[in-house]
């Protein structure tokens, strides 16, 4: 029963708890339902009343719900950020949901992903380069260095269409061989600075 844990939350049993202390006349028992006892009888009668007549109780929500809802608010707005931003477009190609759990990259498949590093993509974007082109001519992106470039031809990738380009991502993440030459082949553009 309620009424008898000491450290309820309830401010109702509360109030139960501090009228049965002043008034030392009242016992407080279970009893059997529905056999006859007056107050018993009384009870229900009143309870059948507040639901015909619709009498609002604030009922709260245990804990365990309210963490939930919260944390699915949390998850749908940190994912509408994460759709509408304006950084992290490359990333946003690969990992389409947003999650706690975490991916576990090398440094390479980082640089890659993010287009960071030592591409002159990267460099002429933040003008430490007066250009983005690559020793062969073309633009010096991660994905003309995974794909076309003949300098780092021992390591390509097939390369998917524009349409499908974040799908093409996503699978050579998720193929070990393909992580692999993404890993040579920016091991090799650190050290030669192609």
């Amino acid at each position: 029963m309620a009424v008898l844990d000491p450290h309820t939350p309830h401010q109702l049993v509360r109030d139960i708890q501090s009228l049965l202390t002043r008034n030392r006349n009242i016992l407080v028992r279970w009893i059997k339902a529905h056999t006859g006892y007056r107050g018993n009888e009384e009870a229900d009668a009143l309870a059948k009343k507040a639901i015909t007549e619709g009498v609002v109780m604030k009922a709260l929500n245990p804990r365990c719900e309210l963490k939930q809802h919260l944390q699915e608010l949390f998850f749908k707005k940190w994912q509408n950020l994460w759709n509408n931003g304006n950084t992290g477009r490359s990333v946003h190609k690969v990992l389409k949901t947003v999650n706690l759990k975490p991916d576990f990259w090398t440094r390479e498949e980082s640089l890659f992903v993010t287009g960071h590093g030592l591409f002159p993509s990267f460099f002429n974007h933040f003008y430490l380069s007066d250009s983005d082109s690559c020793a062969c001519g073309e633009i010096g992106d991660p994905i003309h260095y995974a794909t076309s470039c003949p300098l780092t031809l021992s390591w390509q990738i097939r390369k998917s269409s524009t349409s499908l380009e974040s799908l093409g991502f996503q699978r050579v993440l998720e193929n070990p061989n393909s992580r692999k030459r993404i890993i040579n082949k920016i091991k090799f553009i650190m050290t030669t600075k192609i």
